[in-house]
């Protein structure tokens, strides 16, 4: 993408359309500092006026490193002098425009802290506008080294000035401009903090009519008036406009619930990816005669009609047409689809090797010039899910279009979920299936590489469907502009209290390197990723463990508003420590704290089951292994009517007073668990830590729709993102 350097001399008219400050300044040109000898002496400066001369070239991001700046008194033939030798040295390396001419400008300074202000202004491709706000000046790198948060990042369509303001008034630089750091005394208002905020949201717009992807001032300074003025200031002009994106036009019914659905790449060879589909296919509530194989050369196979070509779907159109067939051939397929106008709503590709790292042949290219020539045009296409898509599920259906074999993978259907999880990588969405062997979604989608259906396609889809509480989402890359779309249908989520998990893979420059050949999307920034996408109200994990216990909390309580105090009944020593390390010293305070008219009540509680000499009332509860069933449940059901708004649950199953072989008390146990924590409205989670023998015992919690971790830092983990992104 062509793009254009923007100067200082540029930057300082630009700003004066939004009345932010700049100094007294002039700029000459080359052409009048030769042309014209008058030029400097009509600059309107005042004799011996200390100013600064700086020189303006194209791709000048550095003045003061490449002999283009220097303080001086306004003397016309003194200044002529340095302009000439200053032109000398920077058109060695730059193309010379001409010298900017400024006052030197007074401004207030902290007396013992930094207080210039960096300010960066970016039409990013991904996240739209961002503002970001630090120290600046010299020490600007610096300062980002050594503090935890140095810049404070705000996409524009997620953050209104006031909402900057609040956090600018927490961070280190905001307290020093406003007199809140000791001995310091205000150098602005907040109110004067206020109106800057707000000029530079009205810059962003300037900037989206010019086209300008970048502006950078460094630094901004209070001066006497204590108002903001810019002393310096780049950019950068892009020549072509960002584009937002457009929601991909599709039919909901065809793909949410399609009534026909025509798959082409079956054989009856062992393994192959067609005929696994179309077993899978086979087993929901669509008959036989509403699936068509596209096989030349035979009628039917395996019971199901045969068509020789496409040709046939033009006459009789199904709503999904699914290509498990080469790179090449699924290209083809789609190119004289669109040729013949018609005959599939969706088109679902299986194959790789389109638009990611291994197409090196164009395929990628040729079908978004093909897309796109006819979406422009107004010409009919079909919506393109993938490539590299391993399947989806749609539990009202019953169907599931993955290819891996039942016997792998054994699909839990439930029409009635409110849990939908939507993943870039198959992969991830068959594991999370696999692990979690109670985890019942409505949909699940495989999107791979988003080449025309992207990510906020099928959110906006999973956003009609009024059902959906909890949508988990594992993305790699995001299309260009796609973070903003999606920022938008986060905020509607939160407002009508549904909850949107997120994983963002890719994060490293070995992770995005690693995604790009994967997927071939766009990964991005994922600093100015998070903070959006957070402050739209997702709940941002940064792990595949942090994933799996908050999708597996919100799963098992997608209608949750709040989070209340935790308190912990266990029957091991160790995961009492061990929670309380888990929830550290800064949140400890999640603990919920018993009072001595609750430790009175859970002392005679205790004592009902002999334990009193055993466990001491406190919480974490320390049961000892002597606890049978029923002195969980009593001390359960204490720590809700105490006021814990979530009951973490460790059993460790090898002690003799659990029933861990027949299971009828267990499953006895469970079900009042589930009673009490629909009752009381409070969560219970369970934590079983032990191997392979006391897998029934798990799933009798798990079948009664339990969160069930292996370990008590799993459970406890998840509550820690969740109480954060509240």
């Amino acid at each position: 993408m062509a793009q254009s350097f923007v100067s200082e001399n540029q930057v300082y008219q630009l700003l004066s359309r939004v009345e932010l400050k700049t100094p007294k300044h002039i700029f000459i040109e080359k052409s009048d500092l030769i042309q014209n000898e008058s030029a400097i002496k009509k600059a309107g400066f005042a004799l011996n006026e200390e100013i600064l001369l700086k020189g303006m070239a194209d791709e000048l991001w550095h003045k003061s490193d490449n002999g283009a700046l220097k303080f001086t008194s306004y003397e016309p033939e003194k200044c002529q002098n340095i302009i000439d030798e200053m032109n000398s040295e920077v058109s060695k390396k730059f193309d010379w425009r001409g010298i900017l001419m400024t006052e030197k400008v007074a401004f207030r300074k902290a007396s013992n802290a930094p207080s210039e202000i960096f300010v960066s202004l970016q039409r990013d491709k991904c996240c739209g506008a961002v503002i970001s706000l630090g120290f600046g000046g010299l020490l600007t790198e610096a300062w980002a080294r050594e503090l935890k948060q140095s810049l404070l990042v705000w996409p524009t369509s997620v953050y209104s000035p006031l909402e900057a303001l609040e956090e600018l008034e927490e961070h280190w630089l905001g307290k020093i401009l406003l007199g809140k750091v000791r001995q310091e005394v205000a150098l602005t208002s907040r109110a004067q903090l206020l109106e800057f905020l707000n000029k530079l949201w009205r810059l962003d717009l300037v900037m989206a009519d010019e086209d300008i992807s970048l502006i950078e001032i460094n630094p901004f300074v209070v001066d006497g008036e204590g108002e903001f003025i810019a002393l310096d200031g780049v950019g950068q002009k892009s020549s072509e406009p960002h584009i937002e994106p457009c929601p991909v036009p599709m039919q909901d019914d065809s793909f949410l619930n399609p009534r026909k659905i025509a798959i082409a790449g079956v054989s009856a060879k062992p393994g192959n990816v067609g005929g696994l589909i179309l077993e899978n296919v086979r087993q929901s509530k669509l008959s036989d005669d509403d699936l068509v194989i596209i096989k030349p050369g035979v009628d039917s196979l395996a019971g199901i009609r045969c068509i020789a070509d496409i040709t046939a779907l033009k006459q009789d159109p199904v709503d999904i047409l699914i290509l498990a067939l080469p790179a090449a051939s699924s290209v083809d397929m789609i190119e004289s689809l669109c040729e013949q106008g018609g005959g599939a709503e969706v088109v679902y590709i299986v194959a790789g090797g389109i638009g990611d790292g291994a197409d090196q042949n164009r395929y990628g290219e040729r079908l978004e010039t093909l897309l796109n020539s006819r979406r422009k045009e107004k010409r009919w296409c079909p919506a393109i899910v993938g490539p590299n898509g391993l399947g989806m599920l749609l539990a009202p259906l019953r169907l599931n279009s993955l290819f891996i074999p039942q016997r792998k993978l054994n699909v839990n259907f439930d029409p009635e979920s409110q849990v939908a999880l939507i993943s870039q990588s198959g992969a991830f969405l068959i594991t999370r299936l696999s692990r979690h062997s109670n985890l019942s979604l409505k949909y699940g989608f495989s999107i791979g590489n988003q080449l025309d259906m992207k990510l906020s396609d099928f959110m906006a889809l999973m956003a009609r469907d009024r059902s959906i509480k909890v949508l988990g989402i594992y993305v790699e890359g995001f299309v260009e502009g796609d973070v903003c779309a999606l920022a938008k249908l986060v905020k509607q989520f939160r407002s009508e209290n549904r909850h949107v998990v997120i994983y963002k893979g890719g994060r490293s420059a070995l992770g995005q390197a690693a995604a790009a050949g994967h997927t071939g999307a766009m990964t991005g920034d994922y600093h100015v990723q998070k903070r959006l996408l957070q402050k739209a109200g997702a709940v941002l994990v940064e792990s595949f463990n942090q994933f799996n216990a908050v999708f597996k909390w919100m799963a098992a309580y997608p209608e949750l508003h709040t989070l209340g105090k935790l308190a912990i009944v266990t029957n091991a020593g160790y995961e009492t420590v061990g929670s309380v390390d888990i929830l550290g010293d800064n949140d400890s305070g999640r603990l919920y704290e018993l009072n001595q008219n609750n430790q009175n009540q859970l002392r005679k509680v205790l004592a009902r089951h002999n334990l009193d000499g055993l466990a001491a009332p406190a919480n974490p509860l320390d049961l000892t292994p002597m606890a049978d069933e029923a002195a969980y449940f009593d001390c359960v059901q204490s720590m809700i009517e105490f006021g814990a708004g979530i009951v973490m649950l460790g059993l460790v199953p090898l002690s003799e007073q659990l029933d861990t072989h027949q299971l009828n008390q267990a499953e006895e146990f469970a079900s009042k668990l589930k009673k009490l924590a629909e009752y009381s409205g409070r969560l219970i989670g369970v934590v079983i830590d032990a191997g392979v023998p006391y897998q029934a015992y798990k799933a009798v919690f798990e079948k009664q729709g339990f969160p069930v971790f292996d370990g008590m830092d799993m459970g406890v983990l998840g509550i820690n993102v969740l109480k954060r992104s509240r």
